[in-house]
């Protein structure tokens, strides 16, 4: 090699100027144990080296063998385990879902069930060729079943879709926030404003939508916190949504309000009253220092009071989220928050597994902090049997890049009170339409020229920033109604 080569790193070898992308996709996984490969493309290598992928550490080099599939997707899949399985041995570190990357765990076993595999089957392949643990393999197991019922639905009725309306504000931004958010304080004078043009942008879509045969079945309110609009401001937003998009009819309508300071009981009556079946209280955690830390500006005791407020609204579907690994948390302060959210009882219970993204506040350098696989991963097992004492069940699940000890996002809820929305995002086999800032519209197409039998997803855009979407709105409708 022409390089000076340090037997203490990991170096990985590729024939072109760039590693494919699976294969950066499997040593990804080694990103946060100190194991995450330096790269040598063909211009760094001697001739000796310039042979297909390989691994090298010290005086240990493996070649990443061919396996001869036809199926390109089959061969990448084996090579990928192949480079897992060496980068494990390397770093000593094993990921809690093997060499499985991607955000959709479930979608993998809904696969594995479309091509007849049983309960059984499915499990044994989570674990023994994406070498999963058993714990994981059946968290996602489980998910797929209580998905089921609504993936055969929708295969039966395809024309069933989803809206999702964005309100980009919140009383504060969280430390960990990567979401198209802002504190509403700064915008507050054009806040109306923005409802007015978010209204425009649905009268000239959602018509359209029903001309050509759509049924609107889940009609999500997000962000954003939408409750951190004044109460009269909300009430005017929630007229204008139920005007456009008529309630009466549909399986699901959801309303994230997310932050307990922005929840009043005029706004939890407005939304009553606009037919708002299931709705969002998130306290994150419980521990006062802990939300304080991460800038919620609300205390545990205000998260109880908008619980009781719902309750007393009328919501028989209350989800809390909460988050495991937040910075200061050790496992006692976790079990604290499990327990009092255990006297609430709600009626759904997501939970997250911490991620740190580069649009957080809660930059990438603190990871090294915060990055304590064992304790993460002790918090979740206490959150699956609180989930489970509280008779909850699995029913979406999703990961993301960056999480502590790649570990996944989970949401559990009493029978009946799925949310199809969260499904079928995660599945990937609704059209979703989404309107307001950041929202991003994904139009489920079947048969086309282009993969006749297969599916394909386009997506439309809507811009992120709530000033560039002031000035094209009109333009984010058009973007929609091209694709329909």
């Amino acid at each position: 090699m022409q390089a000076e080569i340090d037997n203490n790193k990991i170096y990985m070898g590729f024939p072109e100027d760039l590693p494919p992308h699976y294969a950066y996709e499997a040593v990804q996984i080694f990103n946060d144990c100190g194991g995450f490969p330096e790269f040598i493309p063909n211009s760094g290598l001697a001739d000796a080296y310039k042979s297909g992928i390989w691994l090298k550490k010290g005086s240990e080099k493996y070649d990443i063998p061919c396996f001869g599939e036809t199926d390109e997707k089959l061969e990448h899949k084996l090579q990928k385990r192949e480079i897992y399985k060496i980068m494990s041995k390397f770093t000593g570190y094993s990921s809690p879902w093997g060499c499985m990357t991607g955000v959709r765990p479930a979608k993998i076993v809904n696969g594995l069930f479309n091509s007849g595999a049983t309960y059984q089957e499915a499990l044994e392949e989570l674990e023994n060729f994406y070498m999963a643990r058993s714990e994981k393999a059946e968290l996602a197991v489980k998910t797929a079943c209580n998905q089921d019922s609504f993936l055969k639905e929708q295969a039966e009725n395809p024309k069933n879709i989803a809206i999702y309306v964005g309100i980009p504000f919140c009383p504060t931004r969280c430390l960990y926030c990567s979401f198209t958010s802002h504190p509403i304080g700064k915008y507050i004078k054009i806040v109306d404003k923005y409802l007015e043009l978010l209204e425009a942008e649905m009268r000239a879509v959602v018509p359209v939508l029903a001309e050509k045969g759509y049924n609107i079945e889940s009609l999500y309110i997000g962000g954003g916190t939408p409750t951190s609009l004044s109460e009269k401001s909300f009430a005017k937003f929630m007229e204008f949504v139920t005007d456009i998009v008529n309630p009466t009819n549909l399986k699901e309508f959801s309303l994230e309000a997310g932050r307990p300071d922005s929840i009043t009981a005029e706004k939890l009556h407005v939304a009553k009253n606009s037919r708002v079946t299931r709705i969002s209280v998130n306290p994150q955690t419980m521990n006062n220092s802990t939300l304080d830390l991460i800038g919620r500006r609300h205390s545990a005791e205000e998260v109880i009071k908008a619980f009781e407020l719902a309750r007393m609204a009328g919501f028989t579907n209350i989800n809390m989220d909460i988050i495991a690994g937040l910075p200061g948390e050790e496992l006692s302060h976790f079990e604290y928050t499990l327990e009092k959210i255990s006297e609430l009882n709600p009626d759904g219970l997501t939970v997250h597994t911490l991620s740190v993204k580069r649009a957080a506040d809660l930059k990438r350098d603190a990871k090294a902090e915060l990055l304590r696989h064992d304790i993460t991963g002790k918090m979740l097992i206490e959150a699956q049997k609180t989930a489970a004492n509280m008779g909850l069940n699995p029913f979406y699940m999703y990961r993301q890049k960056n999480m502590l000890g790649n570990h996944e996002n989970v949401s559990y809820c009493r029978p009946g009170c799925e949310s199809p929305y969260n499904i079928h995002i995660m599945e990937e086999d609704q059209t979703i339409f989404a309107f307001g800032a950041g929202g991003v519209t994904k139009i489920c197409q079947y048969n086309s020229a282009k993969n006749a039998g297969e599916k394909e997803i386009i997506r439309s855009f809507n811009v992120k920033s709530v000033e560039d979407y002031m000035l094209r709105s009109k333009e984010m409708a058009q973007r929609k109604l091209s694709l329909i």
